[in-house]
Protein backbone atom coordinates (compact mmCIF):
# COMPACT_ATOMS: atom_id res chain seq x y z
CA UNK A 1 0.00 0.00 0.00
CA UNK A 2 2.82 2.37 0.87
CA UNK A 3 4.48 1.45 -2.38
CA UNK A 4 1.33 2.31 -4.41
CA UNK A 5 0.99 5.72 -2.78
CA UNK A 6 4.60 6.46 -3.46
CA UNK A 7 4.28 5.53 -7.13
CA UNK A 8 1.17 7.73 -7.50
CA UNK A 9 3.09 10.64 -6.06
CA UNK A 10 5.90 10.02 -8.47
CA UNK A 11 3.52 10.08 -11.43
CA UNK A 12 1.93 13.39 -10.29
CA UNK A 13 5.34 14.99 -9.85
CA UNK A 14 6.41 13.81 -13.28
CA UNK A 15 3.24 15.17 -14.88
CA UNK A 16 3.73 18.56 -13.17
CA UNK A 17 7.31 18.69 -14.38
CA UNK A 18 6.26 17.96 -17.97
CA UNK A 19 3.47 20.55 -17.80
CA UNK A 20 5.83 23.17 -16.41
CA UNK A 21 8.36 22.55 -19.13
CA UNK A 22 5.76 22.68 -22.01
CA UNK A 23 5.60 26.19 -23.68
CA UNK A 24 2.26 28.10 -23.65
CA UNK A 25 0.60 29.01 -26.97
CA UNK A 26 -1.86 31.79 -27.88
CA UNK A 27 -4.64 29.26 -27.89
CA UNK A 28 -4.12 28.73 -24.16
CA UNK A 29 -5.11 32.40 -23.58
CA UNK A 30 -7.83 32.66 -26.22
CA UNK A 31 -10.61 32.36 -23.62
CA UNK A 32 -9.23 35.40 -21.77
CA UNK A 33 -8.61 37.41 -24.96
CA UNK A 34 -12.14 36.76 -26.20
CA UNK A 35 -13.47 38.63 -23.18
CA UNK A 36 -11.45 41.75 -24.25
CA UNK A 37 -10.32 42.71 -20.73
CA UNK A 38 -8.38 45.69 -22.16
CA UNK A 39 -11.15 47.00 -24.42
CA UNK A 40 -11.62 46.91 -28.19
CA UNK A 41 -8.35 47.06 -30.09
CA UNK A 42 -7.96 50.33 -32.08
CA UNK A 43 -8.60 50.24 -35.79
CA UNK A 44 -5.87 51.17 -38.18
CA UNK A 45 -5.99 54.96 -38.77
CA UNK A 46 -6.35 55.96 -42.43
CA UNK A 47 -3.29 57.58 -43.95
CA UNK A 48 -3.33 61.40 -43.81
CA UNK A 49 -4.76 63.14 -46.85
CA UNK A 50 -2.11 64.60 -49.09
CA UNK A 51 -2.78 68.22 -49.97
CA UNK A 52 -0.80 69.63 -52.84
CA UNK A 53 0.70 73.11 -52.49
CA UNK A 54 -0.95 75.98 -54.31
CA UNK A 55 1.99 76.14 -56.71
CA UNK A 56 0.99 72.71 -58.06
CA UNK A 57 -2.76 73.40 -58.30
CA UNK A 58 -4.81 74.66 -61.22
CA UNK A 59 -4.82 78.11 -59.56
CA UNK A 60 -1.04 78.41 -59.37
CA UNK A 61 -1.00 81.48 -61.62
CA UNK A 62 -4.39 82.95 -60.71
CA UNK A 63 -4.96 86.24 -58.92
CA UNK A 64 -8.21 87.39 -57.36
CA UNK A 65 -8.55 90.88 -58.83
CA UNK A 66 -11.93 91.96 -57.52
CA UNK A 67 -15.15 91.12 -55.68
CA UNK A 68 -18.46 92.77 -56.54
CA UNK A 69 -22.01 92.67 -55.19
CA UNK A 70 -24.50 93.00 -58.02
CA UNK A 71 -27.91 94.68 -57.90
CA UNK A 72 -29.67 91.34 -57.42
CA UNK A 73 -27.43 90.54 -54.44
CA UNK A 74 -25.26 87.96 -56.19
CA UNK A 75 -21.55 88.13 -55.44
CA UNK A 76 -19.15 88.08 -58.37
CA UNK A 77 -15.42 87.29 -58.34
CA UNK A 78 -13.02 88.56 -60.99
CA UNK A 79 -9.92 86.44 -61.63
CA UNK A 80 -6.81 86.94 -63.76
CA UNK A 81 -4.83 83.92 -64.94
CA UNK A 82 -1.28 85.10 -65.51
CA UNK A 83 -0.42 81.88 -67.30
CA UNK A 84 -2.24 82.96 -70.46
CA UNK A 85 -3.15 86.51 -69.42
CA UNK A 86 -6.84 85.58 -69.31
CA UNK A 87 -9.50 87.44 -67.38
CA UNK A 88 -12.80 85.94 -66.31
CA UNK A 89 -15.50 86.60 -63.74
CA UNK A 90 -18.06 84.30 -62.17
CA UNK A 91 -20.98 84.46 -59.78
CA UNK A 92 -21.43 81.68 -57.24
CA UNK A 93 -22.38 78.47 -59.08
CA UNK A 94 -21.09 79.53 -62.50
CA UNK A 95 -18.46 77.52 -64.40
CA UNK A 96 -15.87 78.78 -66.87
CA UNK A 97 -13.64 76.27 -68.67
CA UNK A 98 -14.12 73.72 -65.91
CA UNK A 99 -13.54 76.20 -63.07
CA UNK A 100 -16.49 76.69 -60.73
CA UNK A 101 -16.95 79.48 -58.20
CA UNK A 102 -18.14 77.80 -55.01
CA UNK A 103 -18.14 80.67 -52.57
CA UNK A 104 -17.34 84.35 -52.07
CA UNK A 105 -16.62 85.96 -48.72
CA UNK A 106 -16.91 89.68 -49.33
CA UNK A 107 -15.79 90.64 -45.81
CA UNK A 108 -12.66 88.45 -45.84
CA UNK A 109 -11.97 89.25 -49.51
CA UNK A 110 -11.84 85.57 -50.51
CA UNK A 111 -13.16 83.43 -53.35
CA UNK A 112 -13.29 79.61 -53.48
CA UNK A 113 -12.71 77.96 -56.86
CA UNK A 114 -13.00 74.30 -57.80
CA UNK A 115 -11.67 72.33 -60.72
CA UNK A 116 -11.88 68.54 -60.68
CA UNK A 117 -11.15 67.41 -57.14
CA UNK A 118 -9.10 70.49 -56.24
CA UNK A 119 -10.63 73.31 -54.21
CA UNK A 120 -8.59 76.47 -53.81
CA UNK A 121 -9.16 79.64 -51.79
CA UNK A 122 -7.94 82.76 -53.57
CA UNK A 123 -7.39 85.90 -51.52
CA UNK A 124 -7.04 89.52 -52.51
CA UNK A 125 -3.75 89.57 -50.64
CA UNK A 126 -2.21 87.61 -53.53
CA UNK A 127 -0.83 84.15 -54.22
CA UNK A 128 0.94 84.06 -50.86
CA UNK A 129 -2.43 83.95 -49.13
CA UNK A 130 -4.01 81.30 -51.35
CA UNK A 131 -4.70 77.81 -50.02
CA UNK A 132 -5.72 74.34 -51.23
CA UNK A 133 -8.42 72.88 -48.97
CA UNK A 134 -8.57 69.37 -47.59
CA UNK A 135 -11.81 67.40 -47.80
CA UNK A 136 -12.66 68.27 -44.19
CA UNK A 137 -11.88 71.94 -44.79
CA UNK A 138 -14.10 71.91 -47.87
CA UNK A 139 -17.05 70.61 -45.84
CA UNK A 140 -16.54 73.26 -43.14
CA UNK A 141 -16.21 75.95 -45.77
CA UNK A 142 -19.46 75.00 -47.47
CA UNK A 143 -21.32 75.09 -44.13
CA UNK A 144 -19.95 78.55 -43.44
CA UNK A 145 -20.88 79.64 -46.96
CA UNK A 146 -24.49 78.57 -46.48
CA UNK A 147 -24.76 80.56 -43.25
CA UNK A 148 -23.09 83.55 -44.89
CA UNK A 149 -25.46 83.49 -47.86
CA UNK A 150 -28.41 83.56 -45.47
CA UNK A 151 -26.84 86.59 -43.81
CA UNK A 152 -26.34 88.31 -47.17
CA UNK A 153 -29.94 87.54 -48.13
CA UNK A 154 -31.20 89.12 -44.93
CA UNK A 155 -29.09 92.22 -45.51
CA UNK A 156 -30.42 92.50 -49.07
CA UNK A 157 -33.97 92.19 -47.76
CA UNK A 158 -33.37 94.99 -45.29
CA UNK A 159 -31.92 97.21 -48.03
CA UNK A 160 -34.90 96.54 -50.28
CA UNK A 161 -37.30 97.43 -47.48
CA UNK A 162 -35.37 100.63 -46.84
CA UNK A 163 -35.63 101.58 -50.53
CA UNK A 164 -39.36 100.89 -50.63
CA UNK A 165 -40.03 102.92 -47.50
CA UNK A 166 -41.50 106.31 -48.48
CA UNK A 167 -39.27 109.26 -47.78
CA UNK A 168 -40.68 111.43 -45.06
CA UNK A 169 -40.58 115.09 -46.03
CA UNK A 170 -39.82 117.16 -42.95
CA UNK A 171 -42.55 119.57 -41.97
CA UNK A 172 -41.67 123.25 -42.41
CA UNK A 173 -40.77 125.11 -39.24
CA UNK A 174 -42.71 128.22 -40.27
CA UNK A 175 -45.95 128.50 -42.23
CA UNK A 176 -48.40 131.25 -43.11
CA UNK A 177 -48.04 134.56 -41.29
CA UNK A 178 -45.30 133.18 -39.09
CA UNK A 179 -43.24 132.35 -42.20
CA UNK A 180 -43.79 135.86 -43.59
CA UNK A 181 -42.62 137.47 -40.33
CA UNK A 182 -39.58 135.23 -40.27
CA UNK A 183 -38.62 136.20 -43.85
CA UNK A 184 -39.11 139.89 -43.08
CA UNK A 185 -36.89 139.67 -40.00
CA UNK A 186 -34.26 137.73 -41.91
CA UNK A 187 -34.32 140.23 -44.78
CA UNK A 188 -33.71 143.09 -42.35
CA UNK A 189 -30.71 141.30 -40.83
CA UNK A 190 -29.30 140.63 -44.29
CA UNK A 191 -29.55 144.33 -45.19
CA UNK A 192 -28.00 145.41 -41.88
CA UNK A 193 -25.01 143.12 -42.55
CA UNK A 194 -24.54 144.56 -46.06
CA UNK A 195 -25.26 141.24 -47.76
CA UNK A 196 -27.20 140.88 -51.02
CA UNK A 197 -30.89 141.16 -50.10
CA UNK A 198 -33.38 138.37 -50.64
CA UNK A 199 -36.24 138.73 -53.14
CA UNK A 200 -38.55 139.66 -50.30
CA UNK A 201 -40.48 142.96 -50.23
CA UNK A 202 -40.29 144.63 -46.82
CA UNK A 203 -43.39 146.08 -45.28
CA UNK A 204 -43.52 149.90 -45.14
CA UNK A 205 -42.95 150.02 -41.40
CA UNK A 206 -39.92 147.73 -41.61
CA UNK A 207 -38.58 149.67 -44.56
CA UNK A 208 -38.99 152.93 -42.59
CA UNK A 209 -37.19 151.36 -39.66
CA UNK A 210 -34.14 150.54 -41.79
CA UNK A 211 -34.21 154.06 -43.24
CA UNK A 212 -34.22 155.50 -39.75
CA UNK A 213 -31.32 153.23 -38.82
CA UNK A 214 -29.39 154.45 -41.88
CA UNK A 215 -29.27 151.13 -43.68
CA UNK A 216 -31.60 152.23 -46.52
CA UNK A 217 -32.05 155.48 -48.42
CA UNK A 218 -35.51 157.13 -48.27
CA UNK A 219 -37.54 156.79 -51.48
CA UNK A 220 -40.78 158.32 -52.70
CA UNK A 221 -43.90 156.51 -53.86
CA UNK A 222 -42.34 155.94 -57.28
CA UNK A 223 -39.26 154.44 -55.79
CA UNK A 224 -36.94 157.44 -56.29
CA UNK A 225 -34.46 158.42 -53.61
CA UNK A 226 -35.67 161.61 -51.93
CA UNK A 227 -32.43 162.54 -50.20
CA UNK A 228 -28.97 162.55 -51.80
CA UNK A 229 -25.54 162.48 -50.33
CA UNK A 230 -23.65 165.77 -50.33
CA UNK A 231 -21.36 164.60 -53.19
CA UNK A 232 -24.28 164.03 -55.56
CA UNK A 233 -26.00 167.31 -54.53
CA UNK A 234 -22.79 169.26 -55.17
CA UNK A 235 -22.53 167.76 -58.65
CA UNK A 236 -26.15 168.51 -59.63
CA UNK A 237 -25.97 172.18 -58.59
CA UNK A 238 -22.91 172.67 -60.80
CA UNK A 239 -20.40 173.70 -58.18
Amino acid sequence: MKTAVLCLGCLWAAAWTVAAESPRTLADYQVILSRQPFGTPPEDAPPPERVIPVQESFAANMILSGLYEEDDGNLRAAVVDKKDNRYFSLVVGEVDEGIELLDVDYDKEEAVLKKGDEVVVLRMSGAAGSQVLTTAEQEDRMKEAQERRLSYAERRRQRMLARQKPVEVPKPIYTGEELERHLQDYQMEVIRQGLPPLPVQLTPDRDAQLVAEGFLDPVDEDGYITEYPEEELYYEEGY
